[in-house]
This record gives C-alpha cells, sequence and structure tokens, in this order.
C-alpha cells in the first residue's frame, strides 16, 4: 500500500514541476531570458526567484493595508446603496420605512462615506480590527448603554498608580 501510495504522491510533485516549468519557461522568455534544460531545483530556484521579483514589483503599487481599506470602502459603499434601494423599494408598501428615519439613515450613512475618503489608511494592525478601515466606523453607543456606562463609573473606584 505504501509504495503505490508513494508513486502516486511522486507523480503529483512530478506533474506539478512540469506545470511550473511551463509556466516558468514562457514567462521568462517573455522576460527576454533564454532557457533551455531546466532540472527539478533550478525550476524551483527560478520559480521562487520569479515569485520575490513580482512580490516586489506588486508592492510599490499597493500595500496589503491600502488594500483593505479599500476593499472595506467599496463594501461598505455598495452596502448603503443597497440600504438606499431598500429604503426607496419600501415607499409603495403598506408598511414603509419612515421618511425622516430613512432620511437620517442615509444621511449618516453618506456621512461615513465622506469620512473613509478623507481619512487616510490607518497603521497596520490585526484584520478586523476597527483601526485597520481608518477608525471611520464606531457603532453607536445606545442611551442604556451611556446610562449603564455612567452608573458603573460612578460605583467603581479608579485605580491610579501613584
Amino acid at each position: 500500500m505504501k509504495p503505490m501510495l508513494e508513486r502516486k504522491r511522486r507523480a503529483r510533485i512530478n506533474r506539478c514541476l512540469d506545470e511550473l516549468k511551463e509556466l516558468m519557461v514562457s514567462a521568462l522568455q517573455a522576460e527576454g531570458e533564454n532557457v533551455s534544460k531546466l532540472e527539478k531545483a533550478d525550476i524551483l530556484e527560478l520559480t521562487v526567484r520569479h515569485l520575490h521579483k513580482l512580490r516586489a514589483h506588486r508592492s510599490l503599487r499597493l500595500t496589503p493595508e491600502a488594500a483593505y481599506a479599500d476593499r472595506f470602502r467599496a463594501g461598505f459603499t455598495h452596502c448603503a446603496a443597497e440600504v438606499s434601494q431598500y429604503i426607496a423599494s419600501t415607499v409603495a408598501t403598506p408598511a414603509p420605512v419612515d421618511a425622516a428615519v430613512g432620511a437620517k439613515l442615509l444621511q449618516h450613512l453618506g456621512s461615513c462615506i465622506r469620512r473613509m475618503d478623507t481619512t487616510p489608511a490607518a497603521s497596520p494592525s490585526p484584520v478586523g480590527a476597527p483601526q485597520s478601515y481608518g477608525g471611520a466606523y464606531t457603532p453607536p453607543a445606545s442611551p442604556q448603554d451611556d446610562a449603564t456606562s455612567v452608573k458603573m463609573e460612578e460605583a467603581l473606584p479608579v485605580w491610579r498608580p501613584w
């Protein structure tokens, strides 16, 4: 059983190396380099070198943080457009969204989008942290949360280092 698995594994490796070789030969020929016979180690070395070159070239275009911020902005804008369409579609229904509430919501979403457009990308932070999107969106606190936090602040003693 093991020799058969080993043969299949080697066959997969060789297929992938052959595919890499074809890709690398065409990529290197496009760059004007002449490549004749390549051994497995040569294929891997050329691939690694080529990937490093691509990474260096692409890093000048757009940093990952900026790409995340751009994707977030695009998603947020799309979501705001969906909300706008939904509000507009409920006008003719038996239970439309209150016009004042809808207008206020759309105004808020618009101001969030404008803030995102004027806020520079934040410094690198863990993915999913609010700061990674320029800090543009912070969920509003409800009046109940504000009252609870005031009561807790009054009840708990404040630690001071001195």
